[in-house]
């Protein structure tokens, strides 16, 4: 009787140590912020595409280009927080020499990303991502309220000739149903490389033509060496 009460109580024991450790065991929680990873030295090049509507000569005309985007520059800003200065380049085929563009910086501060160029500030991303999730990019900033949102979350994606298997899509404009103004802007970022694909358009059709721009800028070559 008493190894029996003594085997009983053992297994109550056993069972009560091992129910703990399953209560106590949280899973980590993915922010996902490798969708934007900061590395100093890291650089990015992408294939651009500036299509220009012209009213006056009822004509379109495209421009394309190299894009470099570089990670020249790691510091703390006046709150601390740790920011990572971009220099942006460009050049018109494979053979020409870089010509420099702008300067930019770009952050990650606990549940959002913020960019910040030509002397504004935007959030183009919120952590951790979600479908659906939406909030105003422009909350820094003194210009109105901007809705982004996330299209979804986690997708393959085929982008320059190149197989992504976790990408996202950023939804930050999307007025296309009017008949005479049409305004449309994505981003695309993919886990462990950043920024891959970006397209906006502006476009305003009277009498039949087209007036306005369109922009599409797509990855094709991109290093993350951290210096």
């Amino acid at each position: 009787m008493k190894k029996s009460l003594r085997a009983i109580l053992l297994l109550l024991t056993v069972f009560a140590t091992s129910s703990c450790k399953r209560d106590d065991q949280v899973d980590p929680v993915d922010f996902g912020y490798d969708y934007m990873p900061l590395l100093r030295g890291s650089w990015i090049e992408y294939d651009v595409d500036s299509i220009v509507y012209d009213e006056f000569n009822a004509r379109v005309d495209t421009f394309s280009f190299i894009q470099r985007d570089e990670c020249v520059e790691a510091y703390k800003d006046l709150e601390g927080r740790t920011t990572f200065r971009f220099e942006r380049f460009k050049r018109y085929s494979d053979t020409a020499s870089m010509q420099f563009v702008t300067t930019y910086t770009r952050l990650v501060q606990g549940v959002r990303a913020e960019l910040f160029e030509n002397n504004v500030r935007t959030v183009p991303l919120v952590f951790p991502p979600k479908d659906g999730e939406d909030w105003d990019a422009n909350a820094f900033n003194a210009l109105g309220s901007q809705e982004y949102s996330y299209d979804y979350v986690d997708r393959t994606d085929t982008l320059g000739g190149t197989l992504f298997d976790n990408t996202l899509r950023v939804i930050q404009q999307n007025d296309t149903d009017n008949f005479i103004i049409k305004q449309f802007a994505e981003e695309r970022y993919t886990r462990n490389v950043g920024l891959v694909y970006k397209r906006w358009f502006d476009i305003e059709t009277q009498f039949g033509i087209d007036s306005g721009l369109q922009w599409v800028q797509t990855i094709r070559n991109f290093s993350l060496i951290n210096n």
